[in-house]
């Protein structure tokens, strides 16, 4: 199992996007041992919840429908601060591609109930039995 928050390796600069990286005017005034070839699930729940509190958050606050679609990851962190998991808890999360989650949320922006996949669910059982076993399968 992967853990929540290890710290990416530098990337190193024969990796095929180092260049436009390290010359992002975003990124200069990062060191080249401190360009990361990949974040952790730390820093993209905290990438993925900063984008919930600016951008979502005031347009469910306009009342608004939203909908999200992003990698499981970003889905991870929203999904992460709305059922308040744990970092364990959250590791054991398997979402299923494709698959759509209803939130109903009060106005406090709490769920009012859990996360709802939308779909048929003997189906989605056998999608997440298939995505859980994904990570007990042996090399």
């Amino acid at each position: 199992m992967c853990s929540y928050d290890v710290s990416p390796p530098p990337m190193e600069p024969h990796h095929p996007f180092y260049s436009s990286i390290s010359k992002d005017c975003r990124y200069t005034d990062l060191t080249e041992d401190q360009l990361p070839s990949c974040e952790s699930l730390k820093d993209t729940i905290a990438r993925a919840l900063a984008f919930w509190n600016e951008d979502i958050v005031p347009q469910i606050k306009k009342r608004n429908w939203i909908l999200i679609e992003a990698h499981d990851n970003s889905l991870t962190g929203i999904i992460k601060h709305l059922e308040g998991l744990s970092e364990v808890a959250i590791m054991e999360l398997n979402l299923l591609t494709g698959i759509p989650i209803a939130y109903e949320l009060a106005e406090n922006l709490n769920p009012i109930k859990s996360m709802q996949f939308l779909g048929d669910e003997e189906a989605m059982c056998k999608a997440m039995e298939a995505v859980a076993a994904q990570g007990k399968a042996k090399n």
